[in-house]
C-alpha cells in the first residue's frame, strides 16, 4: 500500500473522531490547529523533501549508499556502565535531576528539538546523543525542523512528589491505574503522540520511530517489546502472524548504563510480575544505620527502578509537547563538556546482556 496523506483541523478539546475544520467562525472562540502529515507504507512519518533539498542530500552524501535507521531491538552499554559511584558523581547527578523532572506539577514529556539548540542541562544533552546515536548524520534525508527527542523519566518506587504517587490515588486523572503499578512496574502499551489520539477521537496512532530506555540502576523489572502493533488510523490491533514468524518479542533486564532501543511502534512494559514474589521490595532495601539525612537520600534514589526514556520523532513533533521549563532549569545539573552516554556516534560498544 502507498503512504496515508492525513489533513485536518483540530479544535481545543475536540474528542469527535473526524474534526473538521470550523469555517463559520462560529464554536464559542474554540482554538484550532491544523495538522498536515504524511505516513508511510509501514505507518511511520514520512518526509517528502522537494526536488532541491534531494539534490542538496544526494551531493553531501558519504556514500552512494543511501542510509537508513536500524529498527531491530538491541541493546548496548554506554560510558555510565563504568563508573564507579565512589569515585564519580555523575550517576547521583543525574538520579538527583530524574528525580526533579519526574515531579507530578511538571509536564510528563519534555522537547529536545535535533538541531538549532544547545542542550541546557544534562538530561537534554543525554536526549540529543541518543538521537544522533540513533539517526545518521549523513546519507539520510529527514526533516530536522519537524524531528528530535522527547524525553522523560520513570521511577519505581515514584518518590513522594513523584507523578505516579501522587496520581495512583486518584483514578480519573490516571486511568485507573492501580497503586502496585506505581510501586513496581510499567503497564503495556504503545508510545504515541497521546494527546494528538484524543483530540482525533482515540483512533489516531502516530509513533515515534523509535523509542529508547537508558537505565540509571540495576533494581526492578524488565522492559519487554513485543511484536504487536496498532492501525495508526484506526486503533485496530495488528497481531502477528500465525505461523509464528513475526511473533518474536524481546526483554531486557536492567543494568546500569545499559540502553535499549527498539521499534516505537511496539507494544511494551516492564512488568512487575515477571520478578519474584518480594524481590524487588528487598532490592529497595538498604541498611540506613548510622548516616545523616544527606546520605540517606542519596542511597535511597540508588536504590530504585530509575529510567531515562527518550522517544525519537522524525518529521514530525507531538502537538504538545514542550522544552523543559526556562524556571526550572537551574535545578538541573549543567551540560558536561564530553559526551555522558556514548564516545562517538559510530564508535564500536559493547552489547548489553538481555
Amino acid at each position: 500500500p502507498g503512504p496515508h496523506v492525513l489533513a485536518s483541523t483540530i479544535g481545543a478539546g475536540n474528542q469527535s473522531k473526524s474534526p473538521k475544520p470550523n469555517m463559520s467562525g462560529e464554536g464559542g472562540g474554540q482554538e484550532s490547529m491544523e495538522l498536515s502529515l504524511r505516513l508511510d507504507q509501514d505507518g511511520r512519518t514520512a518526509y517528502e523533501p522537494s526536488d532541491e533539498m534531494v539534490g542538496i542530500a544526494s551531493s553531501s552524501a558519504s556514500s552512494p549508499t543511501q542510509s537508513s535507521v536500524d529498527y531491530s531491538s538491541k541493546t548496548i552499554l554506554t560510558k555510565l556502565a563504568n563508573i564507579s559511584t565512589e569515585s564519580s558523581n555523575l550517576l547521583d547527578d543525574l538520579l538527583f535531576d530524574a528525580e526533579i523532572a519526574d515531579c507530578a506539577l511538571l509536564p510528563r514529556t519534555f522537547w529536545m528539538p535535533a538541531e538549532g539548540m544547545t542542550p541546557r542541562c544534562r538530561l537534554e544533552q543525554m536526549a540529543l546523543e541518543v538521537f544522533h546515536r540513533h539517526v545518521p548524520k549523513a546519507g539520510y534525508t529527514y526533516d530536522k525542523s519537524m524531528s528530535g527527542a522527547e524525553w522523560w523519566v520513570q521511577i519505581r518506587p515514584s518518590p513522594s512528589a513523584g507523578r505516579y504517587s501522587m496520581l495512583a490515588g486518584n483514578t480519573s486523572s490516571s486511568g485507573g491505574m492501580d497503586d502496585g503499578m506505581s510501586k513496581s512496574g510499567i503497564s503495556f502499551h504503545w508510545d504515541k503522540d497521546e494527546d494528538l489520539r484524543l483530540a482525533m477521537g482515540g483512533d489516531l496512532y502516530i509513533h515515534p520511530h523509535l523509542s529508547t530506555v537508558t537505565y540509571l540502576t540495576d533494581l526492578g523489572a524488565p522492559t519487554i517489546a513485543m511484536n504487536y502493533r496498532v492501525d495508526p488510523t484506526t486503533g485496530a490491533c495488528i497481531e502477528p502472524s500465525s505461523d509464528g514468524k513475526n511473533s518474536a518479542g524481546y526483554i531486557s533486564w536492567p543494568r546500569r548504563g545499559k540502553h535499549l532501543c527498539f521499534d516505537g511502534r511496539l507494544l511494551h512494559a516492564a512488568p512487575g510480575d515477571l520478578m519474584k514474589n518480594g524481590e524487588f521490595d528487598r532490592q529497595c532495601k538498604f541498611d540506613a544505620t548510622g548516616i545523616d539525612d544527606k546520605k540517606k537520600h542519596i542511597l535511597q534514589r540508588r536504590h530504585r527502578r530509575v529510567t531515562f526514556l527518550v522517544n525519537l520523532w522524525l518529521n514530525f513533533k507531538p502537538i504538545n509537547v514542550t522544552l523543559f521549563p526556562e524556571g526550572m532549569i537551574d535545578k538541573l545539573s549543567s551540560q558536561k563538556d564530553e559526551q555522558i552516554l556514548f564516545d562517538e556516534r559510530n564508535g564500536a560498544d559493547s552489547e548489553g546482556e538481555n
